[in-house]
């Protein structure tokens, strides 16, 4: 096997983890972990999206086109975003090394039209649960109320959110 080119990098406090939400009950038992049973070029890590903004379909490829994703998109009108988890990982809860994934910044650079440079990123250790929070596309909400002086307020939810099963 040849060797990985690794170059350690400073990332955002917070990253994402993106699944399908069939693997949400061992993750909220067990956390993110690394799978080192696979012998491949790609290092084996927990890997993660290195950006601030709420997920796109720029942050190709979010998903893997699985036969289920066909089923799972249909689900949520074929709105792709809403279909998957999304575990905002605290990289200040962890003591973790992260590098960049050469492997996916030369794969999609193609895709996306440009050189995502640092927003692939991976760990190669073990992701805790304490440093996990999930996160998906809800329906928005806002409401109105008024003020203890009369005026009347309006507050609203963002869809791209903590998810608390219901």
């Amino acid at each position: 096997m040849t060797a990985v080119m690794r170059t350690k990098i400073n990332v955002n406090r917070y990253l994402f983890h993106v699944s399908h939400p069939c693997s949400r009950n061992g993750i909220s038992k067990w956390g993110l972990l690394v799978n080192d049973k696979i012998a491949s070029c790609i290092p084996n890590g927990v890997y993660a999206h290195n950006l601030r903004s709420k997920p796109t379909y720029d942050w190709y490829p979010f998903i893997y086109p699985f036969e289920s994703d066909i089923d799972l998109g249909k689900m949520y009108g074929n709105n792709l975003l809403r279909a998957y988890d999304y575990w905002r990982i605290d990289t200040q809860l962890i003591d973790n090394n992260w590098f960049i994934d050469y492997a996916a910044r030369g794969d999609f650079a193609d895709f996306l039209g440009y050189d995502p440079k640092t927003m692939y990123v991976y760990t190669d250790k073990d992701v805790s649960l304490r440093a996990i929070t999930l996160f998906r596309f809800q329906n928005e909400e806002s409401w109105d109320y008024q003020g203890e002086q009369g005026a009347f307020h309006f507050r609203a939810m963002d869809e791209f959110r903590p998810y608390k099963d219901k």
